[in-house]
């Protein structure tokens, strides 16, 4: 079993294979980076519990990565030991300041760089008072600030997906909260909501509470409710949204929610404690434009591009936007686009059955399946378990 997870970053191939072999012989679970840029995309993806970062790099520098981590509060409390040939007072001040917790000067002994690793991971267990006896769930939010696009439905499908393709239970958390109809679509008619959930003592909600509101399915999808009246919407508080993904993360692979296309208190904390957002956009004007507004604003608020994607959903039979327009636009990738297939997914809801399980040989299910394969966790896309799941077969078949 691995003693913990460190994330090396250095531009220098030579020196990570170094401290990679050593810290692999010591026990520890390590991953690797070359660039800043490329840190940044492995820590949402690694979860790393120490990190060992050069501060010269092509690109974004090690200061820099330093302070964006800082910034995020999935990372704020990671330690980070500053690798450098940099040595002098002001390096090292400049290396606390953007927030480096240790300063090693290269040339290295790799003994000394395991034992600093070590005491920061005993530091860090002992700052928390047990070792986490289970990764932290991966918190998935799909998002469009343009109504009528198809969040609810990719939300649950992407569900659906990530529960049958690793045979694993997926929280789906609707906060939809004035029209939330995610149970809907699972056919589900749940006794408890979040309306009621409200009504607990905020500190009493835990994740033994939480299981009696959990609405199961039968795809491995247990459900967390919208309010059923309108009026009860008002109680569920950004205090409460995060006391219920702190409670499901500890406990779960992955966290799915559905949202409103509003930009709420609830909706930021969402943001705020997700480790991805998925923002859909329906290839038109309108909702290009609500989507530049929105990449705005997660901008002012420091959310690095790394934590989004962008998908289209193609939600109109033809006069469409063309992708490479949408990109130009947006200024940032889209990673896939939904097909058209209005009637599929009309009968997907009318039924109550996602569309990836009503009709998996579908274009848009393999979508979906393709989207739910690439935001799984990178341990799970790299494991081969002896009898994998007809979706995981189906995906790992389209890839090759």
């Amino acid at each position: 079993m691995s003693q913990g997870k460190v994330l090396v970053v250095d531009d220098d191939r030579l020196t990570v294979t170094i401290i990679q072999d050593t810290l692999q012989e010591a026990g520890l679970e390590v991953e690797t980076a070359h660039s800043g840029e490329e840190a940044l995309q492995k820590v949402s993806m690694f979860d790393p519990d120490v990190i060992v970062l050069d501060v010269v790099m092509p690109g974004i520098d090690g200061f820099e990565v330093a302070s964006r981590l800082r910034k995020d509060s999935r990372t704020a409390l990671t330690p980070i030991i500053m690798l450098t040939t940099k040595g002098g007072i002001a390096d090292k001040m400049s290396a606390f300041q953007a927030g480096a917790d240790d300063y090693l000067t290269k040339p290295f002994d790799p003994v000394e760089l395991e034992l600093r690793v070590k005491a920061h991971l005993a530091r860090t267990r002992a700052a928390l008072g047990v070792q986490r006896s289970r990764p932290r769930a991966k918190v998935i939010t799909v998002f469009s600030l343009r109504g009528g696009c198809g969040v609810t439905s990719l939300a649950v499908n992407l569900a659906v997906s990530l529960a049958q393709m690793w045979q694993v239970e997926v929280p789906l958390l609707d906060l939809s909260l004035e029209s939330g109809h995610a149970a809907l679509m699972l056919d589900l008619r749940p006794k408890h909501t979040l309306g009621e959930l409200a009504r607990e003592e905020l500190s009493g909600v835990d994740t033994d509470l939480l299981h009696g509101y959990l609405v199961d399915h039968e795809s491995g999808v247990r459900v967390l409710a919208a309010p059923k009246r309108v009026e009860d919407s008002s109680l569920v508080t950004p205090a409460l949204v995060e006391r219920v993904l702190t409670a499901l993360r500890e406990q779960f692979e992955y966290v799915v929610i559905d949202t409103p296309s509003a930009l709420t208190d609830v909706t930021l904390t969402t943001f705020d404690m997700s480790d991805l957002i998925i923002l859909v956009v329906p290839p038109e004007i309108a909702g290009v434009k609500v989507t530049v507004n929105v990449l705005d604003i997660f901008a002012t608020l420091s959310y690095p591009q790394e934590r989004l994607l962008v998908v289209v959903n193609h939600i109109f039979p033809k006069g469409e936007l063309p992708t490479e327009n949408i990109e130009a636009s947006l200024r940032i990738p889209v990673v896939d686009g939904i097909p058209y297939d209005y009637a599929a997914f009309v009968e997907a809801i009318n039924k109550g059955v996602p569309l990836v399980l009503g009709r998996p040989a579908s274009q848009a299910a393999a979508v979906v399946g393709r989207l739910a394969y690439q935001v799984s966790k990178p341990e799970m896309q790299r494991s081969k378990p002896e009898s994998p799941s007809p979706m995981l077969q189906r995906v790992r078949r389209t890839l090759k």
